[in-house]
C-alpha cells in the first residue's frame, strides 16, 4: 500500500526530465513575491522551504500531485496519508485549505477554501482546489482535515510557484501541432494503446482542428504505459462526457510516448538509456506530467487545462463553455 500511494502522487513528474528543453510559453508572467530577494530561507512554523517540503507529522501528511504551479489560475491537486503511509483521503474526509504568500506574510492567509474530493479509482482519490497565485516564489498551504469521529488533523506544506507555466497559459494561443490521425481500426491500433478506442478521437489533428476553427479537447494519455494509474480513468471519463458534445467539439487523443509496432503489439520505443521518449507534441505543449487534458475554443485559445484525472463535472463545464462560442 505505501509504495503505491507514494507513486500515485509522485510519479506525475516523470516527464519533467524529458521536456526540460521545451520552449517557454507565451502567457502572463507574474511578479516575484519577493523581488528584492530579502525573504528568509525558512519561515517559523513552516517546514523547510525547499521547492517542496511537507510538515513532519504522524497524523497527516499532504502529498502534492500537481507537477507545477504558476502565477495565475491553478488547479491545486493533493492527497493525504498518515505517518504509516496509509491513505486518509476519502469522500467523507473534508479538507479546508489556507494559502500563504510566505515572503509577504507567513502568518496571514491570502485565501481560504474547502477542497473538493475527486474519486480516481474505487479505492483512492485526490483533492482539488481552484486557486489563483498572484506572484511567483515560495508559498505555503495549511490543510485541516475533518475526519469523521476523530479530532481535526492539520499539516502544512511548502511549495514553489513559477513565474509562468510550461504548458500554454489559459487565454493564450496553442501550438498548431501535427498530431497523429487514423481512419480505420487497424490504423488506430498503430497509434493508440486504448483497448476500446473511440474512432472519433483520431479523426482530426490539432493542426486540422485549428485550421477549421473547431473547438477541441486534446487528451495526452497512455492507458498501457502510464507513469501513474490515472491515464485509463482519464480517457474513460473524457469518453463518457464527450457523447454530449461531439457535434460541437473535436476530441483528440495522443499517446505521449514514442511507440513502435512489435510482435507483442505497440511497445515504447526506448531511448539508448532505456527510458521512454516523449513525442514531439509533448515537448511543444510543455508537458511535465501525464495524463493532461487541454480544452481549446474555436479561436485557438486555451480555455481550460487539467493535469491528472479530471472530474466529469469539470470537463462538462469546460466543454460547454467552448461549445457555446
Amino acid at each position: 500500500m505505501s509504495r503505491s500511494i507514494v507513486l500515485f502522487a509522485s510519479a506525475l513528474v516523470a516527464l519533467s526530465a524529458c521536456t526540460s528543453g521545451a520552449a517557454e510559453r507565451t502567457g502572463p508572467t507574474g511578479r516575484a513575491c519577493d523581488p528584492g530577494g530579502t525573504a528568509p530561507a525558512s519561515y517559523p512554523g513552516w517546514p523547510g522551504s525547499d521547492s517542496t517540503a511537507t510538515a513532519t507529522t504522524t497524523e497527516l501528511v499532504p502529498l502534492l500531485v500537481s507537477s507545477e504551479l504558476a502565477v495565475g489560475q491553478n488547479r491545486f491537486l493533493f492527497t493525504l496519508i498518515d505517518g504509516q503511509n496509509r491513505l486518509i483521503a476519502a469522500p467523507e474526509v473534508e479538507v479546508d485549505v489556507r494559502f500563504f504568500d510566505l515572503a509577504s506574510d507567513p502568518d496571514s492567509p491570502v485565501t481560504e477554501l474547502t477542497a473538493g474530493y475527486l474519486q480516481v479509482e474505487e479505492d483512492r482519490g485526490l483533492y482539488r482546489a481552484a486557486v489563483e497565485f498572484s506572484c511567483s516564489g515560495t508559498w505555503g498551504a495549511e490543510l485541516t482535515a475533518r475526519v469523521p469521529d476523530r479530532e481535526q488533523r492539520q499539516a502544512r506544506v511548502v511549495f514553489s510557484v513559477r513565474p509562468e507555466s510550461s504548458t500554454p497559459a489559459i487565454g493564450a494561443a496553442v501550438p498548431a501541432t501535427d498530431t497523429p490521425t487514423a481512419d480505420s481500426v487497424e490504423a488506430i491500433e498503430r497509434i493508440s494503446t486504448d483497448t476500446d478506442p473511440d474512432p472519433d478521437f483520431y479523426r482530426l489533428s490539432v493542426a486540422e482542428a485549428l485550421e477549421q476553427q473547431k473547438p477541441f479537447a486534446l487528451i495526452f494519455a497512455t492507458p498501457a504505459f502510464c507513469q501513474t494509474r490515472a491515464c485509463g480513468p482519464t480517457l474513460d471519463i473524457v469518453r463518457e462526457v464527450s457523447t454530449d458534445f461531439k457535434e460541437d467539439l473535436a476530441f483528440i487523443h495522443v499517446e505521449p510516448y514514442e511507440l513502435e509496432t512489435t510482435d507483442a503489439g505497440l511497445q515504447p520505443a526506448l531511448s539508448e538509456a532505456g527510458g521512454f521518449q516523449p513525442v514531439p507534441s509533448v515537448v511543444e505543449w510543455g508537458l511535465l506530467s501525464e495524463p493532461y487534458i487541454f480544452v481549446v475554443d474555436g479561436e485557438g485559445t486555451l480555455a481550460a487545462k487539467f493535469e491528472g484525472v479530471a472530474g466529469a463535472d469539470e470537463l462538462r463545464a469546460a466543454f460547454q463553455a467552448v461549445a457555446a462560442d
